[in-house]
């Protein structure tokens, strides 16, 4: 027969571990992956479900059933929740259109200063042609009110 022996006591315990650890079954627990049913339960199982976390617990609790009034309960969460959603949905539209309607308004504004410009430069440059020099010129609000319309121009339309 095989006779092993180990004089030294402490390499024999480190020994003996080692062969303990490494005979010994594995111990493994299961994942337990906890989720929320369609009536608001929470839910275990080992299995993964879409939109699962992982639990910490190490093994199964007892399965409960839903009551009707647990249900109902949750029929009321979930139609709360989809008109909280529908709610915030048509917030966000009246947001965005009011957006779309300032920059439009923005936009027009600016085009109407651009066009008025415009006609101010044109204006002011056939004076220029007839006249020679803008001192010479009748009206010298012009160039004031060219120089005021551009101002504003680069302040809000830029």
């Amino acid at each position: 027969m095989f006779e092993f022996k180990i004089k030294n006591p402490m390499r024999r315990n480190i020994l003996l571990l080692f062969f303990l650890v490494c005979v010994s079954p594995g111990v493994s627990a299961d994942i337990i992956y906890q989720w929320h049913d369609e009536w608001g339960q929470r839910q275990y199982s080992k299995e993964p479900v879409p939109g699962a976390m992982i639990s910490d617990l190490t093994e199964l609790p007892e399965v409960q059933e839903t009551t009707e009034q647990q249900k109902q309960e949750a029929m009321l969460r979930k139609m709360q929740e989809m008109k909280q959603s529908v709610f915030v949905r048509k917030k966000n539209r009246l947001i965005e259109n009011d957006m779309k309607l300032q920059q439009l308004n923005t936009r027009n504004y600016c085009t109407q200063l651009r066009n008025r410009l415009m006609d101010l430069q044109l204006s002011n440059a056939q004076r220029l042609a007839l006249f020679g020099h803008y001192l010479l010129i009748p009206n010298n609000n012009l160039i004031f009110l060219e120089n005021d319309i551009a101002r504003e121009f680069r302040k809000n339309c830029r």
